[in-house]
């Protein structure tokens, strides 16, 4: 891959686990010869066969289908492809698994192993706790806070200038919202608009720092909460941007649950993240960064119709995906008037 600009070193840096995910499948798992033994296959019953985590297993599928070495079925089960029966199983001519091996003990497709097998996110550094804990550490939480600001930076413009076509919005939510970047660039793209940041108490001393520091103070507040309690009222936008994908689908219900609650008639929720497409076979850029999610968190990325088969139950209505950039959409969802 040319690197030609910021979306591209954001995808760059998303990619960095799938190869380990690769090659611990094929090597550990020896999962194309063994996926050969049937004529398709469900994330289910590949969870059954290699004793590993569904969800793992199901981010693995749509990996190795956006790489071309399974083909995904009707239905939503693969079979294995041509490349990967001519070169990644036993009896082939060429057995390029050999090759793989000469990496397969690196720690990080160690940990792969271990995050398959067990379904636990595995620590966000080598010798530390998983992120969601280190949150509670301040130091921690500027530095990651920091780091999502710098991708928003990037992602933010476009994700307003989508939204800037929804409709008239007042009052927007910005749950899990971190540095106020995304709450900042939608009050700019959308005149008339205020906003408020609900993020951990260890957060928002920085999300302040960062409003005010782009002279936004006036129209951006900052809010120290939990998002998986009761959400304020007042708002007529939830966003939740780059959020989902650190939940399971249980979670993702409470938290849309939550905002149906407290969002008015009409209300709007979206949901900014790297999506999957419906028949979850890829694309490459969404499933490595789905990829790292797994690894890392207790989420992955989502399809359109498995979030709308969430949001539907709740009440939420008109769910939808509009791209914006990067390989990133907004998903969006309206409160029925």
């Amino acid at each position: 891959m040319t690197v030609l600009g910021p979306g591209d070193i954001v995808g760059l840096v998303n990619s960095t686990y799938a190869t380990d995910l690769f090659v611990a499948v094929v090597t550990e798992f020896d999962i194309f010869t063994r996926l050969a033994e049937r004529e398709a296959t469900t994330a289910r019953q590949l969870s059954e066969m290699l004793e590993i985590d569904e969800r793992g297993a199901d981010v693995t599928l749509t990996y190795l289908a956006a790489l071309g070495l399974l083909e995904r079925l009707p239905g939503g089960a693969v079979r294995v492809a041509e490349p990967a029966a001519r070169y990644l199983q036993a009896d082939s001519s060429i057995d390029l698994r050999h090759y793989a091996r000469t990496v397969s003990t690196r720690p990080g497709c160690r940990e792969v192993g271990q995050v398959l097998r067990t379904g636990q996110p595995a620590p966000w550094e080598s010798d530390g706790d998983d992120w969601i804990n280190r949150m509670s550490e301040k130091e921690f939480a500027d530095s990651f806070a920091a780091a999502m600001n710098a991708r928003g930076a990037y992602l933010s413009p476009a994700l307003g200038e989508v939204l800037s076509a929804i409709g008239v919005v007042s009052r927007i939510l910005d749950i899990g919202g971190s540095s106020g970047i995304y709450a900042c660039s939608l009050v700019q793209a959308l005149p008339g608009t205020t906003a408020a940041v609900l993020d951990l108490p260890s957060v928002v001393d920085f999300t302040r720092e960062s409003i005010a520091a782009r002279g936004l103070s006036d129209r951006v507040d900052a809010i120290g909460g939990d998002m998986f309690g009761e959400l304020p009222s007042g708002f007529d936008l939830h966003l939740y941007s780059n959020v989902w994908h650190d939940w399971d689908a249980e979670s993702i219900g409470k938290f849309a649950a939550a905002s149906f609650a407290a969002l008015p008639p009409g209300g709007v929720l979206v949901d900014h993240d790297m999506h999957l497409d419906d028949t979850k076979s890829g694309p490459l850029r969404q499933a490595e960064f789905s990829v790292r999610m797994m690894l890392k968190t207790a989420g992955k990325c989502y399809s359109t119709p498995e979030l709308a088969e969430i949001l539907g139950p709740i009440g939420f209505e008109d769910v939808h995906l509009r791209p914006t950039t990067a390989g990133y959409s907004a998903l969006v969802a309206r409160k029925p008037a």
